[in-house]
């Protein structure tokens, strides 16, 4: 299968099963383990994902990160469309399963979805959002760029990024639901409908402004500049083919020949 064709395969199932496992435990089990769980569950299910496709895609599973991969030079800009194309339609599937399982017994109320105010019974308003999803993405983002440079240990990459994600949402639940991730939120979105509709732009537009800060503060740290990490195509095929770490293959994924 062409380079492209399996980017874009593992984003998909790695954001449905990103959607399912984190949206999924919201939905149908959230009345049973609490934020406490969901948020593990978020975690796990990114964890889970970086070292199933981390060797074949990276495991962005959210375009914020894939934005920040860009920004920070960490990949090749003509594969964003098969990234985020995946990353979409896993979206869109997960949601249709749990649709399947839970249309008609919705724990969270609002299936999930992000927003703020009345509409998904948060006492937080827009200004909250705005901070949460930027500081928050910046963090992730941050984390990512760093986790996955050629400094942090080899082999381990994907536990500080799950890790994360579990702070995230521990400590951003209760404003918004927690997005950092506009695809999670559109899965969330297509079950929710109207109402969720009407606020997901902030969840595509503060979380993208947050990866931009993140690569900044990557930047303002890292030790290395942008462009030595950067893995060429022949660097990924031998990485690919000598079964390197997932941290150098969550670094790159360029096109092939």
């Amino acid at each position: 299968m062409p380079t492209n064709a399996r980017i874009l395969a593992a984003e998909f199932i790695g954001t449905l099963v990103l959607v399912i496992g984190g949206v999924g435990s919201a939905v149908i089990a959230s009345d049973k383990i609490g934020t406490y769980g969901v948020a593990f569950a978020f975690g796990l299910a990114l964890l889970v994902m970086a070292y199933a496709i981390g060797p074949i895609s990276g495991c962005h599973i959210n375009p914020a990160v894939t934005l920040g991969a860009v920004l920070a030079r960490r990949m090749d800009r003509r594969l964003v469309p098969f990234y985020i194309v995946g990353q979409f339609l896993g979206a869109a599937a997960g949601a249709g399963i749990i649709w399947a399982i839970a249309r008609d017994h919705d724990t969270t109320g609002v299936f999930g979805a992000n927003g703020w105010g009345s509409n998904i019974n948060s006492p937080y308003g827009l200004g909250s959002v705005v901070v949460v999803e930027i500081v928050f993405t910046a963090l992730l983002v941050f984390v990512v760029l760093l986790a996955t440079s050629k400094l942090a240990p080899a082999g381990f990459a994907g536990i500080p990024i799950g890790l994360a994600l579990v702070l995230i949402h521990l400590a951003t639940i209760p404003v918004d639901n927690t997005s950092v991730n506009p695809a999670r939120s559109f899965a969330a979105a297509l079950m929710r409908g109207t109402q969720a509709w009407e606020q997901y732009w902030a969840f595509i537009v503060f979380p993208l402004i947050g990866a931009a800060v993140g690569v900044v503060a990557w930047l303002v740290v890292a030790e290395e500049p942008a462009a030595d990490t950067t893995l060429d195509s022949e660097a990924g095929r031998r990485g690919s083919a000598e079964g390197e770490t997932v941290e150098a293959t969550i670094q790159q994924v360029n096109i092939e020949g």
